[in-house]
């Protein structure tokens, strides 16, 4: 593997973690711009690693469904990783408009924040093993490095359907409540 491809992904990952945390730190159109960009070029630098993954598979003299279960085995939990990146990113497309507006609920913030603690821990994971010298050799990840990402982004797949469900049907129209309205009046 030419040394410019995986600092290439390498690069494109931790560009990925700054976005991350600028978004964390910055409010309204700047973060979920950052949050945007940290994913996509996240789902950059996992198609980059797919490649590398597909190209060094061994499918000579297997059957069909020996062919498929390799596959499975080896791109499984990056397919699922990107299948969740792309999910979250049609999301904030989506509706993005009312969560520059402030319209969510506050729970769309706290599993928005599981969701990329959990994205970080895959990424931590993916960049420990992808940074090792057999990876650079073989192109190949282990079973259990693989089933630890599976079993992550099962988790992370999960927040984002909690949180296309906050987006979708708990919605708050930005009404202020009686009690903070008598509070903050002018006497």
């Amino acid at each position: 593997m030419a040394v410019w491809y995986s600092s290439v992904y390498n690069g494109l990952i931790l560009s990925s973690i700054v976005s991350f945390i600028l978004a964390y730190f910055t409010e309204k159109e700047v973060s979920l711009l950052s949050y945007i960009i940290g994913y996509s070029l996240l789902s950059l630098a996992i198609l980059m690693i797919l490649i590398i993954l597909i190209s060094n598979l061994k499918t000579q003299g297997l059957t069909t469904f020996q062919t498929l279960y390799n596959i499975l085995l080896t791109c499984g939990p990056f397919i699922l990783m990107l299948f969740v990146i792309v999910f979250v990113l049609f999301l904030m497309s989506t509706y993005s408009k009312i969560i520059i507006d402030d319209h969510v609920s506050k729970n769309y913030y706290s599993f928005s924040n599981i969701l990329i603690t959990l994205l970080l821990l895959q990424i931590y994971v993916v960049y420990t093993n992808i940074s090792t010298e057999k990876f650079e050799t073989t192109g190949k990840i282990s079973k259990v490095t693989s089933s630890i990402i599976c079993l992550l982004g099962v988790l992370t797949l999960i927040c984002s359907v909690i949180i296309f469900t906050i987006l979708k049907y708990f919605t708050t129209d930005g009404f202020i409540t009686a009690d903070l309205l008598t509070t903050n009046r002018i006497t």
